[in-house]
């Protein structure tokens, strides 16, 4: 062949390709004109060899399409796209079939935008089929971690390939994406549109790094945002995946930047100050405000670490800017993974969003995103979301691109592998990093509950603040500031809902169901224990939905009657009216299993709670009922609590559980206590309720009486008082919940789930306490006002309407469980 001639003509739409001297001499043979407005025809005379594997990958691509339609037992002649049941079309051919449906231009090359000039690295055919496949994978398959999943699909990011001009090799680019200002207006960042071009060093010819085709781009083509024509950003569905794939390695670097810093500033801070103390303390209400959201799982941070606390908090103003910088930056980059993922159902649909990457779900997963939006959405802070509304907004909109597709909406409804330390993707992709995984004793990959279960408790929040805020409006003015505030929540809240509902359209059409239920694992274990962990995952799920809800309440049998009265024609200050509302709805999401809430409807001030008394206390199994009112002037005063649950006024359940109703705690200022222990303004219900749970219905009752002494369970004097307790807990906490009487009551579905879920094992504790006290089989009503001791027993009713001087509890439980369970038959 012919050696290069330095002054070859140029083609105009690529500086630097040329026609090859054999070309020129064919064409001066034939008398031809060497015109450059038709060098062209290069592009269509491809090697022999390249032609060839052209026709055999086709060809492989129709063998394996129809062995998948045989052994899935396709239809032949569907005309629905369906990525998951339509395996006959494969990915070239429903290209190009969608392209001409869609009028793209008849000169342009569809081959081009689905098959590779260069085959050296990958093969996108072959990998459609996988594609396909991927997205039906087995439950077996949905044990592989992404990073094992993604390795397939590496040479697509960083392999090395041939010049299409030149045949000299052209290394994959790699660089630094910086989220530019500009990202806000939906154009790309510059820096990472670059990383989209594969231009070769020697020849100067740019490609598409995606499926390496050249383009009429200049060597250092920064996108649109400097070059118009530019068009490397939507030439195909591998450089999309490209772009993701930047975008997100370029958000790992800053996210893992930055949580190092805000450690290192954290750190600092509490250096210079001296650690306060819980505000409650033992006595009080045994609840730190800092670690704890209820069910077993400790907190985590809001904003990594940084969160919003009130105003006046003290911190530096460097730290503030610092925090709103890095919230600028990640909206930013929120915005530009948006723009660039899948959007199948947008009016200019193009073939990668129907057709997209089959890596994109892992990458995301592989990523930092999942851990970013997991403290976004864990995060109940209504103040917060207001003060950050910016990142929610772009949080609200990146879910709602996430679950058009059927690849990312997998990143969050399935259970996600906890990530135990990681160098970034794009570390990770070009083999600089590792990321690994937490493992459990027997080396299998723990799991997190999935990010669709975290968003569903935002929007079960939203929901809470916008039933209290609806009541706050009425009477509001315009222009204080506290509405103002009011409004912009309920914008969000608005938005969450909306959200809500949108994706669970998008995952209904897609035919996908997110995955609540965690890692069975029970393999390899007892079948008893594995039957326990599922009645417990059960009740968890069940306390969970029935936590929290506004009902219509019965004034009547509310215990503060007369306090409603005095202040029907009083209104709080809007300040205070905001934080109930907004208490409230962090409430909804953040009350550990066994306390349930209803609040009033009208008024938001009256409220009922139940809560179910521990495992392993004479409590056990029983539901505990409360008023609770909230004062005019709350939080300045603590709210007021009065038990329900006495055996009709006959008996006290603990010294703090008056028979009365009366509630003894230091934190509602009815018994005494250390300043430490006292209501303060920055005190919670919920605090109230957790403190009742924990440190009132505890397993040694008796020593909650001042001057009982040191606990000792095991002491004679505490055993007989256990014992009188599940005797009464059994009458009055159990037995009679199961009473017709509750069936139309607010209580119905807590008394149904509670019972019928664990029904097995409340009867098991119920025979346990049968065994230490055959008074339980034959039980007898005692005298008002103490423990049931003595004399004067009245006649009892059971369930069945029999009357007697005595009931069987265990006959009365067997009857009343068999009545509920047809509550929800």
């Amino acid at each position: 062949m012919a050696s290069t001639s330095k002054s070859r003509p140029k083609r105009p739409l690529s500086p630097s390709n040329t026609i090859s001297p054999t070309k020129r001499a064919r064409k001066q043979s034939r008398g031809e004109p060497d015109e450059e407005d038709i060098v062209v025809v290069e592009d269509d005379e491809d090697d022999l060899e390249i032609i060839l594997a052209r026709i055999k990958e086709s060809e492989e691509s129709e063998r394996l399409a129809k062995k998948l339609q045989s052994d899935w037992g396709s239809s032949s002649n569907r005309e629905i796209f369906d990525v998951d049941d339509d395996p006959l079309e494969d990915d070239a051919a429903m290209a190009r079939r969608l392209a001409a449906e869609w009028g793209q231009e008849t000169g342009d090359s569809e081959a081009s935008e689905i098959v590779p000039l260069d085959v050296d690295a990958w093969e996108p055919p072959a990998s459609s089929a996988k594609a396909g496949s991927s997205r039906t994978l087995s439950s077996d398959a949905d044990d592989v971690p992404p990073d094992q999943r993604s390795t397939e699909f590496r040479p697509v990011f960083i392999a090395e390939r041939s010049c299409s001009k030149c045949g000299k090799p052209v290394k994959s680019p790699r660089g630094f994406v910086m989220f530019s200002a500009a990202t806000e207006d939906g154009i790309l960042p510059p820096s990472l549109v670059m990383l989209l071009h594969a231009p070769c060093a020697s020849c100067k010819t740019n490609h598409c790094r995606g499926c390496f085709s050249p383009i009429a781009c200049p060597i250092s083509c920064k996108g649109k945002s400097k070059n118009a024509q530019c068009t490397v950003e939507s030439c195909c569905s591998e450089v999309r995946a490209l772009a993701i794939f930047e975008c997100l390695g370029g958000f790992d670097r800053q996210f893992l930047g930055e949580r190092a810093t805000s450690d290192s500033r954290a750190l600092a801070l509490s250096q210079q100050s001296q650690p306060q103390g819980a505000s409650v303390g033992p006595g009080g209400t045994g609840y730190g405000t800092d670690g704890f959201r209820g069910g077993g799982y400790r907190a985590r941070g809001r904003g990594r670490g940084r969160g919003r606390g009130a105003k006046g908090s003290g911190q530096p103003s460097r730290v503030a800017e610092l925090a709103a910088h890095w919230d600028e930056l990640v909206v930013r980059a929120l915005g530009t993974l948006t723009t660039i993922l899948p959007s199948p159902y947008a009016e200019s649909a193009q073939v990668y969003d129907m057709l997209p990457h089959p890596s994109i779900g892992h990458l995301l997963s592989l990523s930092q995103l999942p851990e970013l939006l997991g403290g976004l959405l864990r995060n109940d802070s209504v103040t917060d979301w207001i003060a950050r509304s910016e990142i929610y907004y772009a949080m609200i909109a990146l879910l709602r691109r996430m679950a058009d597709c059927e690849l990312t909406v997998q990143v969050l409804i399935g259970q996600r592998f906890c990530m135990e330390r990681s160098s970034g993707l794009e570390e990770w992709m070009w083999e600089d990093g590792e990321i690994s995984w937490e493992t459990d004793k027997r080396g299998r990959i723990e799991r997190a509950p999935p990010l669709y279960d975290h968003f569903k408790k935002l929007t079960k929040q939203s929901e809470a603040f916008l039933a209290g805020a609806a009541q706050m409006m009425e009477g509001g003015e315009d222009g204080d500031s506290d509405m103002d505030e009011t409004i912009k929540a309920m914008s969000i809240c608005g938005d969450i809902i909306a959200a809500r509902d949108d994706m669970e359209r998008a995952i209904s059409i897609l035919g996908r169901g997110d995955d609540s239920t965690s890692t069975s694992p029970s393999k390899g274990e007892g079948k008893g224990k594995a039957r326990e962990i599922d009645m417990e995952q059960a009740y968890s799920q069940a306390c969970e939905t029935l936590s929290f809800k506004h009902v219509e309440l019965d004034y009547s049998q509310f215990n503060y009657v007369g306090d409603l009265k005095a202040t029907e024609s009083a209104t709080r200050t809007p300040k205070n009216r905001l934080h109930l509302v907004k208490e409230l709805a962090t409430m909804a999401t953040s009350l550990p299993p066994g306390i349930f809430v209803r609040v009033d409807e009208v008024r938001n001030d009256v409220i009922k709670i139940m809560i179910a008394g521990p495992e392993d206390t004479p409590y056990s199994g029983g539901l505990f009922e409360f008023d609770c009112f909230m004062p005019l002037n709350y939080p300045a005063t603590p709210p007021l609590m009065h038990l329900r649950t006495t055996g009709s006024g006959t008996v006290r359940f603990n010294p703090n559980l008056y028979n009365s109703g009366k509630v003894c705690l230091s934190l509602l200022g009815t018994w005494p206590g250390r300043p430490e222990e006292q209501w303060s303004s920055s005190s919670t219900l919920l605090q109230v309720l957790v403190s009742i749970q924990s440190m009132i219905l505890i397993d040694a009752p008796y020593y909650n009486e001042p001057g009982h002494g040191k606990a000792n369970p095991n002491a004679p004097v505490s055993v007989a008082y256990n014992k009188e307790i599940s005797l009464q807990t059994c009458r009055w906490a159990i037995v009679d919940w199961l009473n017709a009487k509750h069936q139309d009551g607010i209580w119905k579905d807590v008394i149904a789930s509670h019972f019928t879920i664990r029904k097995d094992k409340i009867r098991q504790k119920i025979m346990q306490w049968a065994a230490k006290d055959p008074s339980l089989r034959s039980y007898r009503s005692g005298p008002k006002g103490g423990y049931g001791y003595g004399a004067g027993y009245e006649v009892v009713v059971g369930l069945n309407g029999a009357s007697g001087k005595s009931l069987d509890l265990v006959n009365e439980y067997d009857l009343g469980i068999t009545r509920v369970q047809r509550w929800i038959a």
